[in-house]
């Protein structure tokens, strides 16, 4: 096993180019869409620019978020931490989506349960699901990035019913602060 941005940014685009349209489009289709994740998005609105804070570098000087068009899966996603939070309880609880209308809605559940299956060992006492990292020793899942200006972590443990949503205008430059507050 070894993580690789470039490969999950050629994944999306992969999956764009299969489904005849833009990874922003796709991800609005099939995840954000049919979740209500209306302040979710890769490139903003006027609305959504106004609310946009300011990414600050290791030195805490203001610095300028990066656009990843090219390998978008890799990390262009932005979000707010109420919409993050939808995504998380959708983690925890799938099938509460199936009572949702659209054809997306009632194929996410098992998409969903699909990306927690272990596929690998990740390094000692964690293995490698569709982009989660499992926590052996607890069962809990987690995933962390950081762009820039910017850095995010999230776990959570369907077992014990709980998420953990961490998100800093902050690069990761010399610490990950997103996960040394996230992690338990």
């Amino acid at each position: 096993f070894g993580y690789s941005n470039v490969g999950v940014g050629l994944l999306g685009q992969a999956l764009a180019n299969r489904a005849h349209t833009t990874y922003e489009a796709l991800l609005k289709k099939e995840v954000t869409g049919p979740l209500g994740m209306r302040d979710t998005a890769i490139k903003l609105t006027p609305a959504l620019t106004k609310r946009f804070l300011t990414g600050h570098g290791a030195n805490h000087e203001p610095v300028h978020a990066w656009d990843l068009t090219a390998l978008a899966g890799a990390g262009a996603i932005r979000s707010t931490a109420a919409d993050m939070l939808v995504y998380l309880q959708a983690q925890l609880h799938p099938d509460a989506l199936a009572k949702r209308g659209t054809p997306e809605a009632r194929t996410l559940p098992a998409a969903i349960t699909a990306s927690h299956a272990i596929h690998g060992e990740a390094g000692p006492g964690m293995h490698i699901a569709l982009n989660w990292f499992h926590i052996d020793a607890t069962g809990a899942y987690w995933h962390n990035g950081g762009t820039g200006g910017f850095s995010s972590y999230a776990e959570l443990d369907p077992d014990q019913d709980f998420a953990v949503l961490v998100l800093v205008n902050r690069s990761p430059e010399g610490s990950m602060i997103a996960d040394d507050i996230g992690r338990p």
